[in-house]
């Protein structure tokens, strides 16, 4: 995958560990993801994250739908707040 540049080959394990990783927006959301939501399996040879670089600071960050796969999202239109809900889409 062209945008996906941190890729591992993990044809010689037999597990890994896959850290837990999580989003921290303001208010104190917290929206942490799932093993699918950091790594896409290609195979053995060629498991990537599925976060793809910025050049330069100023560019618009995505939270994916890979990242909420699993996740479901609560939008409250009337008081401009969004929320995440763990497992909400499995």
């Amino acid at each position: 995958m062209s945008i996906l540049d941190t890729c591992y080959d993990f044809r010689n394990y037999a597990t890994i560990d896959v850290p837990t990783v999580s989003f921290f927006f303001n208010g104190g959301v917290e929206a942490s993801l799932v093993a699918t939501g950091i790594v896409y399996i290609f195979d053995a040879s060629e498991v990537c994250l599925v976060f793809a670089s910025n050049k330069d600071e100023t560019d618009v960050t995505i939270f994916g739908n890979v990242q909420q796969r699993t996740v479901e999202v609560v939008y409250d239109g009337a008081r401009e707040r969004v929320g995440f809900v763990p497992k909400g889409c499995i």
